[in-house]
C-alpha cells in the first residue's frame, strides 16, 4: 500500500489533521486558552509522542480506507468492514483522550462524554501511561488492518 507515493501523501495528511487535532481540540474547548499558551505547555516528550500517535492513527485511517476500496472492488464485500473502521475511530478517540495535558482541556473534553472530574485527575495524573496504550491499540488495529487488506484473517 506504501509503495506507491500517493497513498504516502493521504498518510501525512492524515497524520497532519491528527496532529492539529490534538493541538487544537483543547484550544477551542477552553475558555481563554491559545495556541501559544498550548503549544508551550507541551514537553517534548508529549511532542514525540503526539508526532507517533498522529503518523499511527493517520496511516490506520488511510489503511482502512484503501481496505474498504480494495473490498467494495470485490464480489465479497465482507461485514468486516464495518468493524473495521470502527476500530479506526475508536482508536482516534483514544489518541485524542491520550493527549489531553491540562485539567481545564480534559474537563471539557470529558464534560461533553460525561465523565467527571475524578476522572480527569486520573488521567492527568497517568497520561504518559494513556499516550502509550493510545498508541498500542492503534498499532493492534493497524496489524489487523493490514491482516485484512493482504486477506491473511478473515474475521479481520
Amino acid at each position: 500500500m506504501l509503495g506507491e507515493q500517493k497513498h504516502v501523501v493521504i498518510v501525512l495528511l492524515f497524520a497532519l489533521f491528527f496532529f492539529g487535532l490534538f493541538v487544537f481540540i483543547p484550544v477551542v474547548t477552553t475558555p481563554g486558552n491559545t495556541l501559544a499558551f498550548q503549544l508551550s505547555i507541551f514537553r517534548i516528550q508529549d511532542y514525540f509522542l503526539m508526532i507517533c500517535l498522529a503518523l499511527l492513527v493517520g496511516l490506520n485511517f488511510s489503511m482502512n480506507i484503501y481496505a474498504r476500496r480494495k473490498q467494495s472492488q470485490s464480489v465479497n464485500i465482507s461485514k468486516s468492514a464495518a468493524s473495521g473502521t470502527a476500530a479506526g475511530f475508536g482508536g482516534a478517540f483514544g489518541a485524542i483522550v491520550g493527549t489531553a495535558t491540562c485539567a481545564s482541556c480534559l474537563a471539557s473534553l470529558f464534560g461533553v462524554v460525561g465523565l467527571g472530574i475524578g476522572s480527569v485527575a486520573f488521567v492527568l495524573k497517568y497520561q504518559t501511561f494513556f499516550l502509550l496504550g493510545s498508541i498500542a491499540l492503534v498499532i493492534i488495529s493497524v496489524y489487523f488492518t493490514a491482516r485484512k487488506i493482504n486477506k491473511v484473517c478473515n474475521s479481520c
